[in-house]
Formats: C-alpha cells, sequence, structure tokens
C-alpha cells in the first residue's frame, strides 16, 4: 500500500513538472514575441522620424532655392534698370552738351559722302538720278534727326515758331524744284534736275538749324 501511494505521488509530480514546462515554454515565445514588436515599433518611429526630418529639409532646400531665385530675380531687374537709367541720362547729356558741334561734323561727312556717291555712279541719266536719290535720302534723314534733337532742346513756344517755319520752308523746298527742274521740262534731265534740287535745299536747312536753333 505504501508503494502505491509513493508511485501515485510520483506520478503527480512528474505531472505538474511536464505542466510548469510547458506553460515557460510558451511564455518565453510571448515575451520574445513583445520584444521583437517593440524593437519593429522602436524601428518603424525611427524610420518617421527620419522621413519627417528629411521632408523638413527638402522644404528647407527648396524655399531656399526659390529665396535665391528670386534674389537673382530682382538684382537681374535692378541690373537691368539700372543699366536703362544711364543710357537715358547718356542720351540726356548728348542732347544737352555738345551737339552742335557733333551735328556740323556729321554733315560734313555727309557732304564728303555724296561727293563720293556722285563720282561712283556710271555717267548714265538714270545713275545719275539713282546717285542724287540716294544723296537726298541721307541729307532727308539728317533733317530729320536734328528736329528731333530741336524738340528736346528748344522751350515751347521756340518750338511752336520753328514748325510753322518749317512748313513754309517744305513748301518753298518743293517750288524751287519745281522751278529748277522746268527748264528741263519734258526732258529725261527734268527728273534728275528735281531731285538735285530737293537735295541741295535740304542740305541747307540741315546746317541752317544746326547754326541757328541747336545748342
Amino acid at each position: 500500500m505504501k508503494s502505491i501511494f509513493t508511485v501515485l505521488a510520483l506520478f503527480v509530480l512528474l505531472v505538474g513538472c511536464n505542466n510548469q514546462n510547458n506553460s515557460d515554454q510558451n511564455e518565453a515565445p510571448t515575451k520574445e514575441n513583445e520584444e521583437t514588436k517593440t524593437d519593429s515599433n522602436e524601428e518603424t518611429q525611427s524610420n518617421e522620424e527620419d522621413n519627417s526630418e528629411k521632408q523638413e529639409n527638402d522644404i528647407t532646400e527648396e524655399n531656399n532655392t526659390e529665396e535665391t531665385d528670386t534674389t537673382i530675380g530682382k538684382d537681374s531687374q535692378q541690373a537691368a534698370e539700372d543699366e536703362s537709367e544711364g543710357e537715358n541720362i547718356s542720351e540726356e547729356s548728348d542732347v544737352s552738351e555738345g551737339n552742335k558741334q557733333k551735328y556740323l561734323e556729321k554733315l560734313n561727312s555727309i557732304e564728303k559722302a555724296a561727293v563720293e556717291i556722285r563720282k561712283n555712279n556710271d555717267g548714265t541719266t538714270f545713275g545719275m538720278r539713282k546717285s542724287q536719290e540716294e544723296i537726298l535720302g541721307k541729307w532727308d534723314q539728317a533733317l530729320n534727326e536734328i528736329y528731333q534733337v530741336l524738340e528736346k532742346q528748344l522751350p515751347a513756344d521756340e518750338m511752336e515758331i520753328l514748325r510753322q517755319e518749317q512748313r513754309k520752308w517744305i513748301t518753298l523746298r518743293d517750288e524751287t524744284a519745281k522751278e529748277d527742274a522746268s527748264q528741263f521740262e519734258g526732258g529725261t534731265m527734268e527728273p534728275l534736275e528735281y531731285t538735285a534740287s530737293l537735295a541741295n535745299t535740304t542740305k541747307e536747312r540741315c546746317y541752317e538749324l544746326v547754326e541757328n536753333y541747336m545748342k
């Protein structure tokens, strides 16, 4: 009887030890899973922080780039405005200082060019006429340029008087050309003489405006 109780006690002890081992084994993976889960959460949080920091850095770089581009744009615009102002000041200086001598030299240069143009024509009536038309174009261009300068230099009342004189001069120029060409009326020289007269009268007017009105 005592032996039976001893056997039963051993059996109960063995069963209890076996249950304890199973319990430990079940708890161990759970603990490991918890530790793994904790590490995973910490890693995820770290990645999120890194991504957040990276996004902030990207935004900062983008803002800095925009600010730099804006600054460069403003600097370029300011430089262009300064250059434009410098050109305007230079133009005003040309208008107000030394124009008379400048344009007298320019007119003398046109006169020398006209001599060369006459020399280089082919000697035909058509060739001489084309030469005179080219010379007239140069004097017309000079006259228009001089007139624009005077519009900037002269007071309004003086400029109005000059406009009236200029209208009378245009009428006189055309009448003079017709009269000069009339001696060749009906001939091939008539248009040539008409153009030559216009060129000569325009040249004289250029010198007159520069010498009498320009500063």
